[in-house]
């Protein structure tokens, strides 16, 4: 009984929820700066200044802690809703540009080569769905519900995500007007240019 007890009683203090935080966030940061090839674990628990003990205690290897911290992550590039709608979707879709410029090149990676299944899927499931989500939603705000919303709403990313792999660098955000709305908002066309000049 009490070697049963004791190997199923988990060892030292309960883990903080704040230092688990702090571990996902160092998790998140590294992902974004290295990949998922160049992620240690040991790095993420000096960046989060947690002993490795301690991480390897809550995740038992790399992967879990990666998925988990993918799927704890906040999504949707955090573009403020404002009276202008068509503000809010030219924000969106620079937030989308400047994070593939600064930080996102690894988490994409990871989708397009598809070495790691688990990995790809939870960069879509955390990442790419509540961005799609939140990109619809502000083109809504834009065009209204016409029937091609969805496809509309696609054009924007996927163009900003071609102009990234053809040129090695995202479209700027004049670029981002000129070219890549006029297509998202059909009839509509003249629209963005004259607001982005």
């Amino acid at each position: 009984m009490g070697d049963t007890e004791a190997a199923t009683k988990p060892r030292g203090r309960p883990f903080d929820p704040a230092v688990g935080e702090a571990a996902l966030r160092a998790t998140r940061t590294l992902l974004e700066e290295r990949g998922y090839a160049g992620l240690r674990v040991a790095d993420v628990a000096r960046r989060a200044g947690v002993g490795l003990g301690a991480l390897y205690r809550r995740w038992p290897d790399k992967n879990t802690l990666v998925l988990e911290a993918l799927r704890g992550a906040v999504t949707d590039l955090d573009v403020p809703r404002t009276d202008d709608p068509m503000a809010d979707l030219l924000a969106g879709l620079d937030a989308l540009a400047e994070a593939l410029a600064e930080r996102g090149k690894p988490l994409l990676a990871s989708v397009l080569t598809d070495s790691d299944p688990q990995l790809a899927e939870a960069v879509r499931e955390a990442k790419l769905v509540p961005l799609r989500q939140g990109h619809r939603d502000r083109l809504r705000r834009v065009v209204g519900d016409v029937p091609d919303l969805e496809q509309r709403a696609d054009v924007g990313p996927a163009l900003i995500i071609l102009h990234l792999l053809l040129h090695a660098r995202p479209p700027t955000a004049q670029e981002i007007r000129d070219r890549i709305v006029p297509l998202m908002l059909g009839e509509q066309a003249g629209q963005p240019s004259r607001s982005g000049s």
